[in-house]
């Protein structure tokens, strides 16, 4: 009985070393390279206050987006984290914020439970410049995903995918 105790203790041990190790391990990698981001921004973009940074994973490409000042204005700073694309620095002002966003969900999109409202950079097809998006992801019944895109500059549809999530 004993010897039991000794192993399931062992077990929990070793369990919960991996489990603190692995988060470890994803979490600061994850914020090295914000930092990385951050300071590119600042070097390029001459960044004078970073508010927020979020990750977005494009469907051709992953960028930090950064949102921040630049000369006293509100500002997007899009850093990709692979090296064949470019950065890019959108205006605040020259799109949707967030709260419009959430009014053309309601009156436009028929939906069960929003899941997510990201800007990002997105492209038409593979030889497309990259357009500002806000991605919208929302569930629709019990399986089906869909990930909807309008233009960050005027709220116009982009492009839309749906995945049905299998039980």
């Amino acid at each position: 009985m004993k010897k039991t105790f000794y192993i399931l203790g062992a077990l929990l041990f070793i369990t919960t070393a991996l489990g603190i190790s692995y988060y470890y391990y994803v979490f600061n990698d994850h914020g090295k390279s914000q930092k990385k981001s951050v300071a590119l921004a600042k070097e390029q973009f001459n960044i004078t206050e970073v508010n927020e940074i979020e990750h977005y994973n494009g469907s051709h490409g992953a960028f930090d987006v950064i949102r921040a000042k630049i000369d006293k204005e509100d500002s997007y700073v899009f850093i990709p984290l692979s090296k064949e694309n470019e950065a890019k620095v959108i205006k605040a002002e020259d799109g949707w914020n967030v709260q419009k966003v959430k009014q053309y969900i309601q009156q436009e999109l028929d939906l069960d439970n929003l899941i997510s409202i990201r800007l990002g950079l997105e492209r038409y097809r593979e030889t497309s410049p990259f357009t500002p998006v806000w991605e919208i992801v929302y569930k629709k019944g019990a399986t089906r995903y869909t990930f909807h895109y309008i233009r960050y500059s005027d709220g116009t549809f982009f492009k839309t995918y749906t995945m049905n999530q299998r039980l």
